[in-house]
């Protein structure tokens, strides 16, 4: 839908950069449309994965 909205085959960026820059806030598809993660407000908010594991040895000293 939004792509034959509003991308003009000779303006710049391909059709997903011209629909990232869609100005018609009250489009009920606004809030769909595609736009790249580093502009979107809606990262998750995570934290860096931690290992969860032993390291384990036996008698002899060799690792297992």
């Amino acid at each position: 839908m939004c792509r034959e909205c509003c991308f003009d085959e000779l303006d710049d960026g391909t059709w997903r950069m011209q629909v990232e820059r869609c100005e018609l806030t009250d489009c009920p598809l606004y809030q769909y449309r595609p736009v790249s993660r580093s502009k979107s407000n809606d990262k998750a908010h995570s934290e860096p994965v931690q290992p969860h594991f032993e390291i384990i040895s036996n008698d002899q000293g060799v690792w297992v």
